[in-house]
């Protein structure tokens, strides 16, 4: 009796252990398709390679839509993530803004050991060396730029964008409170657009409101959810049409008629 208890309680243990290895698979799986490669023949993808003050290697990736590859001097987008998230978690982003038709270069900020004070510093020193390498590419109109940023990559749009001219629109979401004193002496926050979930536990509500108070922006230059967290899950389509229509109303990019080529839709 002893054995045939051991061996029905190996069974059902290696039955329970398979359902529940399954469900974590099944899980992971989901999290790779909603946030893994976008599924489309339409997106040119460029690895470009710039190094630090310490040569240490900085990887972009470059989006050019296949529909758009012959424009010239279109608006271009400069994307900084979240930096605790590595290629290709990012690329839906990329895809969203290059697929309109903006050639769009989403920098890999990975780098977690680094404080918040260490990280914003060194990408506001890299940026301007990453624009410049992103402006040389034709497809760019460098007079017309638009920075995106999420959690710290948008602390890092925010201050480098604000100074600069060429930059159009500054977007971003999930913004920690930014001293003051870095930001009031800059009078053209008419730029900046900015949203934010109420149940966000990382960045509070009243630091975004402080931030909307620091930066004078009206309705209109914002967009606040009830739900979706620091991540804004589920409201991600929502965040990027919002951004989307305010990039073309900035901007205003010139369509030409796209003619369908033989053999595709």
């Amino acid at each position: 009796m002893i054995i045939v208890f051991w061996v029905l309680f190996i069974i059902f243990l290696s039955i329970f252990m398979y359902f529940l290895l399954s469900n974590y698979k099944m899980k992971k799986d989901k999290i790779c398709k909603r946030w893994g490669r976008i599924l489309t023949d339409n997106l040119i993808i460029e690895k470009i390679q710039i190094n630090d003050s310490k040569g240490k290697a900085i990887i972009c990736y470059l989006y050019i839509s296949t529909d758009f590859k012959n424009y010239e001097k279109m608006p271009g987008v400069i994307v900084l993530p979240r930096r605790d998230k590595k290629y290709p978690y990012f690329e839906h982003w990329g895809a969203h803004f290059a697929l309109q038709g903006y050639p769009t270069l989403c920098i890999n900020l990975y780098d977690k050991k680094l404080s918040r004070k260490k990280f914003v510093n060194k990408y506001q020193k890299l940026l301007p060396k990453i624009k410049e390498k992103f402006c040389q590419n034709r497809r760019v109109d460098p007079n017309k730029l638009v920075y995106f940023g999420i959690d710290l990559g948008a602390e890092v749009a925010l201050l480098e964008g604000l100074p600069d001219d060429d930059v159009k629109v500054i977007c971003g979401y999930s913004m920690y409170l930014i001293d003051e004193n870095k930001i009031k002496k800059w009078n053209n926050s008419e730029k900046v657009y900015l949203v934010h979930c109420k149940d966000d536990k990382i960045v509070s509500i009243a630091d975004f409101e402080q931030n909307q108070r620091n930066l004078g922006l009206k309705d209109g230059d914002f967009l606040v959810f009830d739900f979706g967290g620091h991540f804004i899950l589920g409201q991600e389509h929502s965040c990027a049409a919002f951004f989307s229509i305010k990039i073309k109303q900035k901007l205003k990019p010139v369509y030409k008629q796209i003619i369908k080529e033989k053999g595709r839709l």
